[in-house]
């Protein structure tokens, strides 16, 4: 019985051959345990609504600086799913000698909380805690785009409205019942556990609300006015850091927003700022 060739290649061997040969493409694309793919591509970052206090013109200039909206290119990036937790840090800080948060009794993580983000973290040991797992912080780019969820210029990561009215509402045909939080804001007793709301469009949980956190940029108030195109990383140097997503202490509607840029000293620690990483 003849058998099948390509080129004197047995065309059961070719197959063989092509199927190891696609292992590694697949072994690389596959995403780091505990991170997502943020695809290439375009987003707009920035803000492009307008608030009643903008139209009266009380906005402070100062707060501005999420202005002009514009166009910016990233490559592919992996960022963590979610915020660095306490158990997270602990293992980190035994591992490596790393001072840890001063708000644990006797260096110990408070009790139930393992699955809470860390807080109390400088931007310095959360850089330190980013490169000793192989990872980085994120760019203030690569922070926005992750946080929209594949969403273009809409206030949070699930739309236009701080807290969507339940389906039903509002229409006269019944339905609906009382609109739920998508997030962890606006309260007293501090972060909740990690992944407690549901996850945006690219499968990330608290973008918004729980802790802020820090990404590796410098501050300065007028950058998107000369930030580049592609692959931003920020201004070169200054006296304080970016920090993204607001926390579980906010109640204004405007600082939640996913365009909204704050900053900090590098040395501060806090029970709102936390983090997050990239590769």
């Amino acid at each position: 019985m003849e058998r099948s060739e390509l080129n004197g290649a047995p065309l059961n061997c070719l197959l063989v051959l092509c199927l190891f040969a696609a292992v590694p493409f697949f072994a690389q694309t596959a995403p780091p345990d505990g991170m997502v793919l943020i695809p290439a591509g375009e987003f707009w970052m920035g803000r492009v609504h307008m608030w009643l206090i903008d139209e009266l013109e009380m906005y402070l200039r100062l707060r501005m600086d999420d202005q002009p909206a514009h166009i910016v290119n990233l490559d592919n990036y992996y960022i963590d799913k979610y915020e660095v937790t306490n158990a997270d840090y602990a293992r980190h800080a035994e591992a490596v000698k790393a001072r840890k948060p001063f708000h644990w009794m006797a260096g110990k993580v408070p009790a139930g909380q393992e699955d809470y983000p860390v807080y109390n973290v400088s931007w310095d040991e959360a850089a330190a805690y980013c490169a000793s797992a192989g990872k980085r912080l994120p760019t203030e780019a690569e922070w926005e785009k992750a946080a929209r969820g594949g969403r273009e210029k809409t206030l949070y990561p699930w739309g236009d409205e701080l807290v969507p009215r339940p389906a039903g509402a509002g229409g006269g045909r019944g339905g609906g019942g009382a609109a739920a939080k998508l997030a962890q804001y606006g309260g007293a007793s501090g972060p909740t556990k990690v992944g407690s709301y549901p996850p945006n469009g690219f499968g990330l949980f608290d973008m918004v609300g729980n802790v802020n956190e820090w990404v590796a940029d410098f501050y300065k108030r007028t950058y998107y006015s000369v930030t580049r195109e592609a692959n931003p990383r920020g201004p070169e140097s200054g006296p304080y850091r970016v920090i993204r997503g607001a926390s579980w202490s906010e109640t204004d509607e405007r600082i939640l927003a996913v365009h909204y840029r704050n900053y900090t000293d590098p040395g501060h620690r806090s029970n709102v700022i936390g983090f997050r990483c990239a590769r």
